[in-house]
C-alpha cells in the first residue's frame, strides 16, 4: 500500500491546475464575446435612432401647414442662396428627440433641418422659351436635409429629399450639391 502513495507524486494538482487554466481562459473569452456583441447592438441601436431622427425632421417639415412658404422663402437671392436652417423647428423637435429609458439613462439626440434652392426647371410636358407670356410658373428643386447625430457617440444621419414645387419664375441659379457626391 505504501507503494502506491509514493508513486502518485502530486498527478492530481497538477491536472486540477491545467483543469483551472483552460477554464478561466474559456471563461475570459466568452465575456469578452459577449462584451463585442454588446457593443455592436448598441450601435446598431444608436445607428437606427439617428435614422429615423433625420427622416422625422424631414417629415416634419414636409407635412408642415406652411412647407410651401418655407420653400419659397429659401430663396434669400436669385445668385447661389444659402441652405436656410431652420432653428425655431430644429430647437422644438430637438426637445422631443431625447430619450430617457427606465432606469435613468438618456440619451441625447439632436437634429438640424434645412433647405436650399437648388435649380428652376421647366415644369414636365412644358418648355421654358424666351417668351413667358404663356408659361409664368416654373419648376423649381429643393433640397431638405436633416442633419441628426447622438452626443459622445459617433452615431450621425445626413439624410436629402429633394423636392419639385411649381412656383414663379425668378431667374435663380441655385447651388445644391449632387446627392453621393
Amino acid at each position: 500500500m505504501m507503494n502506491n502513495i509514493k508513486k502518485q507524486n502530486g498527478a492530481a494538482l497538477a491536472v486540477s491546475l491545467i483543469l483551472l487554466v483552460a477554464m478561466t481562459i474559456l471563461g475570459v473569452a466568452t465575456l469578452n464575446s459577449s462584451r463585442l456583441a454588446e457593443k455592436v447592438s448598441s450601435n446598431a441601436q444608436q445607428k437606427a435612432i439617428v435614422f429615423e431622427t433625420s427622416e422625422s425632421v424631414i417629415n416634419s417639415i414636409t407635412s408642415s401647414d406652411d412647407y410651401e412658404q418655407m420653400l419659397l422663402d429659401s430663396r434669400t437671392t436669385n445668385l447661389e442662396p444659402d441652405p436656410v436652417v431652420f432653428t425655431d423647428e430644429t430647437d422644438l423637435i430637438n426637445a422631443q428627440l431625447d430619450q430617457t429609458n427606465t432606469l435613468g439613462t438618456s440619451v441625447d439626440v439632436s437634429a438640424e433641418a434645412s433647405i436650399q434652392f437648388c435649380l428652376e426647371k421647366a415644369k414636365f410636358g412644358s418648355d421654358m422659351t424666351a417668351d413667358e407670356s404663356g408659361n409664368p410658373n416654373t419648376g423649381a428643386e429643393y433640397d431638405i436635409r436633416a442633419v441628426s447625430n447622438i452626443a459622445n457617440s459617433k452615431a450621425r444621419a445626413d439624410h436629402v429629399l429633394r423636392v419639385s414645387s411649381s412656383t414663379p419664375r425668378f431667374y435663380s441659379i441655385g447651388k445644391c450639391v449632387t446627392p453621393g457626391s
